[in-house]
């Protein structure tokens, strides 16, 4: 007790500050019988007379930290274990006042999500954290608790002797308020304080909501309160100019959080990083330019590519080609995957594949695919390459040099295209407009001078948007251009390859992406289907389509396909692009994931039903030559393929059709799966019907 009397003049030696501002901590040892214990200690600065007025009738800001905290720990909820408060008031003036508790050496929630912000980029991380603080927050406002001031700094996250997280304990206590149900607008209140972005705020808020719908009053008035502590927090500077302009003045080696369109983070799940903002967000950092160049390179090449399309359209399906090396498969370079994944390709008769390097991976990464690459080279497997950027590559040009300049001289001799950027028009992946693409494009092209076998294609957009692929390819250097147009062409995640999105189903969007090629002075005339998929029902936060977390409206949906369905679209994708004379390769992304690969990965490598139908294809169409597609009913599809001495017509149905099959000789019939059919019927899984001519 003696001590705690005399702290003023303690706090006079040496401390050592573990906060810093006019209200800060420090750590000191609190001597005791049994030995001393570390304890923090606030220090609250002298404050104006009204609220020394207020303090008078509500406690002051130590005595309210010690009462808010004796409350936690009685309803067993996390904070430093309390000690003591003190006061010193003389003449109606609080002259001092501490407050003291146990020290708690774990890192605080801002600190945590720094590091992965800037170090880690992990999705997985980050939603950890926010599965261990939400629902610690519900539980607090459960129990009728209100911080008050609930910012990332005012969770400390410690750990246990075993390395797990133990219990959020919540500091900074002196605004709180306790009452028997805090409503909606308290909770939001609270929630508002904490600076996350904007799509990992919701799925916080839906965790905090016991993983359903999250209450209309709750989302409404944290949006609000976050506004107006937004606008709060940007008027400081006038508010209190000289502070503003002190600390200005101090050297800052990067800001507590990157900034808003420089966050990035990567999910392994499904291999691509993650929406991390909110609509709102991605509106404040839209370049209002790279739009506008949008609407003027459509205006500039629509009509042109249009009447293109329309010749190409009535040109479908009207040329005999092979199909001899365009059905192609990606690989996962990791090396839980390698063996397993080559010894699945050799059931396939190792078509060819495209392998990705990631800038974000590490070096060792980038010489294991590397080596992956040789090891395909000698096998003869046909291989193409892609270089895929995350935000780091723009904001770090240096680093996307070297990145390139490690890859494209290890491999250039042995791929036979090396795809360059990865879906721009995706701002998860990175990039905010052409003029950063451009800046990736020009240290590609320059390596061509020293590597002129290289074949670069890109620009690798996504799914129907292809007026942000005109733009695209305009941001390729002057004097350089594409061997071919890669795209990934998701017709409709959700549905049959030969649904339409108003006047386009994938034939369509197939001769439109050719009259694109053709139109272009950026690339040559061919085009790479580089990615497509369907995600595959039942596969949670894997599915591409679902993750990172699975909310309420996608539980109650269930989107993606049955596996069974999933084959099926496989290889009428395949057929129908390849064979539209349009397409000039399709890589099917991917051989092994659980959320949407041809083999499960989480199921001890289990063959899909999609990859027996792709190696049937492969054996019994992977070296045929295409001759026409039937004129049939629009629901009914016939293509016909000739192979050796075979003559192969592949069938099947989409929709509603009740009519015969045309008119043709066969010996046998085999259904996707490459099982002979003596019985059979006409559906929407494909059949072969095979004629040989002897």
């Amino acid at each position: 007790m003696s001590w705690l009397a005399d702290l003023a003049s303690v706090l006079r030696g040496d401390t050592e500050r573990l906060s810093h501002g006019p209200d800060y901590v420090v750590k000191l040892n609190l001597p005791v019988e049994l030995g001393g214990y570390k304890v923090a200690v606030k220090i609250f600065k002298r404050q104006s007379l009204l609220k020394d007025w207020y303090d008078r009738r509500h406690g002051s800001k130590a005595e309210r930290s010690f009462r808010a905290a004796c409350y936690l720990q009685t309803h067993q909820l996390g904070t430093p274990a309390p000690i003591a408060w003190l006061d010193n008031w003389k003449d109606g003036r609080l002259i001092e006042s501490y407050y003291l508790c146990l020290f708690e050496a774990a890192p605080c929630l801002r600190d945590l999500l720094s590091e992965i912000l800037y170090d880690r980029r992990d999705s997985a991380e980050f939603l950890d954290l926010m599965y261990l603080v939400a629902p610690a927050v519900r539980a607090m406002h459960d129990a009728g608790f209100m911080h008050g001031d609930m910012g990332n700094q005012n969770i400390l996250l410690p750990k246990n002797a075993d390395g797990t997280w133990g219990q959020p304990q919540f500091i900074d206590l002196n605004r709180y308020k306790i009452s028997e149900a805090l409503t909606d607008d308290e909770r939001a209140f609270d929630i508002s304080r904490m600076i996350l972005p904007g799509a990992y705020l919701k799925i916080f808020k839906l965790i905090y909501s016991h993983h359903e719908d999250i209450s209309i009053r709750l989302d409404k008035m944290e949006q609000k309160y976050r506004r107006r502590y937004e606008f709060h927090r940007a008027s400081r500077k006038y508010r209190k100019p000289f502070r503003y302009l002190r600390n200005r003045k101090k050297i800052v080696e990067r800001p507590v959080y990157p900034a808003l369109k420089d966050i990035w983070l990567w999910d392994e799940k499904t291999a691509q990083p993650m929406i991390v903002l909110d609509s709102r967000e991605k509106r404040q950092q839209r370049d209002i330019g790279y739009l506008l160049r949008i609407i003027w390179q459509g205006l500039k090449s629509i009509p042109g590519i249009y009447r293109r399309y329309q010749q190409l359209k009535t040109q479908s399906y009207q040329k005999s080609l092979s199909l001899h090396q365009r059905i192609g498969v990606a690989l996962h370079p990791h090396p839980d995957y390698i063996e397993t994944e080559l010894s699945l390709l050799e059931l396939l008769g190792n078509p060819p594949v495209l392998i990705r390097f990631c800038h974000h991976e590490l070096q060792s990464d980038w010489q294991r695919t590397i080596n992956l690459i040789n090891r395909l080279n000698e096998k003869g497997v046909q291989v193409t390459a892609a270089l895929l950027q995350d935000r780091r590559a723009v904001t770090d040009l240096e680093s996307w040099k070297n990145f390139l300049e490690f890859i494209v001289p290890a491999i250039a001799d042995k791929v036979t295209h090396i795809e360059i950027t990865h879906a721009m028009n995706r701002v998860k992946w990175g990039i905010w407009n052409d003029r950063e693409l451009a800046a990736l494009f020009a240290p590609a092209f320059a390596l061509q001078s020293r590597f002129p076998q290289v074949k670069w294609i890109g620009p690798a957009c996504i799914d129907f948007e292809y007026l942000s692929l005109l733009t695209a390819l305009n941001a390729v250097p002057d004097d350089a251009k594409f061997s071919a147009l890669s795209h990934l062409l998701y017709v409709d995640r959700r549905g049959a390859p030969e649904n339409k999105q108003g006047q386009f189903s994938t034939l369509e969007k197939s001769a439109l992406l050719r009259a694109i090629a053709q139109q272009s002075p950026h690339t040559e005339d061919k085009v790479i289907i580089s990615e497509v998929n369907w995600p595959v029902k039942h596969t949670g936060e894997w599915s591409p389509v679902m993750c990172p977390y699975v909310t309420p409206k996608w539980r109650r949906l269930e989107p993606g396909e049955t596996e069974d369905e999933y084959a099926n679209y496989l290889l009428r994708f395949y057929v129908i692009t390849l064979c539209s004379g349009h397409i000039d390769q399709v890589f099917w992304w991917r051989l092994s994931a659980y959320g949407y690969g041809l083999v499960d990965d989480l199921d001890n490598f289990r063959q899909r039903p999609a990859f027996k139908a792709l190696q049937v294809l492969l054996q019994t169409l992977g070296n045929a030559v295409f001759q026409r597609k039937w004129i049939t009913d629009k629901s009914l599809y016939v293509f016909e393929f000739t192979q050796g001495n075979k003559k192969i017509r592949l069938v099947w149905t989409h929709g509603n059709y009740s009519g015969e099959i045309p008119q043709f000789s066969y010996d046998t019939v085999v259904d996707r799966d490459g099982n002979q059919k003596i019985v059979w019927q006409l559906s929407g899984s494909p059949l072969y019907f095979i004629e040989s001519n002897q």
